[in-house]
């Protein structure tokens, strides 16, 4: 992730400013934390999901002037807090074994309750902000615009239903590396890892419809030292040739609307399917993200 940053964002924006940039990771929030409360920020930009930037614009992060970045074609839907600018967009997808349920492949969420069609083992990643409660709730009948607040009781009495076919995985290169050597045939996913896989040679594909999206976001950390550099940062990676690089080096969608990066056909089945895609809100999840991963551990220690 590191070299695409570098290829896609760093370099390109070195060369047009002549401006240093130093890249650092990991960037635990703890030290992001540790640093603005002591006033002494060694970071100037940060990058974490939406949700995390839109809780802490003002305290941790820089207002800054957001306006510019739809003049510069970012979508509005990925434009909602005052702090940060969208990097690209990440699909949570529905992925199965193209090879065996190639003949009557999976339609939509509820599909993924169905064990008696698509029997097996599903796959997903051991979080909660990976669309599985929204997912659970879409397959339960609620329609998206009713999503939130997140029905929590009626989204776990979902999962219930499938409880014991679930198998959580550890990292995102688990669902990756769980299709390539055939150990499950369904998957809550990622759009990236599923086109990994395919580009490794297995039989894969993933559901268009309902797909849920979520979205980084990069920041100018409160009290930086080069706060106009970052503040050009931030301007520059929202252009549309640079937000072609997103899919291009990262296999990933872009925030960019006037974009139009070079995709191969591949790569096209795996990116985000915005027409139809529901995004996550992330001010729910801001302001409820603790609670509701407890209740989410509890769930699955039970």
């Amino acid at each position: 992730m590191l070299d695409a940053i570098k290829v896609g964002w760093t370099s390109p924006f070195e060369a047009a400013t002549h401006a240093t940039v130093v890249l650092d990771s990991p960037n635990p929030k703890a030290k992001l934390k540790a640093m603005v409360e002591a006033g002494n920020p060694t970071w100037d930009v940060y990058t974490e999901d939406s949700a995390y930037i839109t809780e802490h614009c003002g305290d941790l992060f820089d207002k800054v002037d957001t306006s510019k970045f739809v003049e510069a074609g970012i979508d509005r839907r990925f434009v909602i807090n005052d702090c940060g600018v969208s990097s690209s967009v990440i699909p949570y997808v529905f992925a199965y074994n193209e090879e065996k349920f190639g003949n009557s492949p999976p339609k939509g969420w509820s599909d993924f309750f169905d064990l008696s069609t698509y029997p097996g083992k599903r796959a997903a990643f051991n979080g909660v902000m990976t669309g599985i409660l929204e997912m659970a709730l879409l397959a339960d009948g609620v329609s998206p615009d009713k999503l939130y607040p997140l029905d929590l009781d009626r989204a776990f009495r979902k999962l219930d239903t499938i409880k014991s076919n679930i198998v959580w995985v550890q990292s995102y290169g688990a669902l990756t590396d769980a299709f390539v050597n055939n150990q499950y045939d369904l998957a809550l996913s990622v759009g990236g890892r599923a086109y990994n896989a395919a580009k490794a040679g297995a039989k894969i594909a993933v559901v268009p419809d309902q797909q849920i999206v979520t979205w980084d976001q990069y920041a100018v950390v409160k009290g930086s030292k080069n706060k106009g550099a970052a503040e050009a940062f931030l301007d520059f990676i929202a252009q549309p040739v640079q937000q072609e690089k997103s899919p291009e080096l990262r296999g990933v969608g872009t925030a960019n609307v006037k974009a139009s990066p070079k995709i191969d056909p591949l790569l096209a089945r795996f990116l985000p399917q915005l027409d139809k895609a529901i995004p996550q809100n992330q001010e729910y999840w801001a302001k409820n993200y603790a609670k509701v991963s407890q209740r989410f551990v509890d769930w699955q220690t039970k």
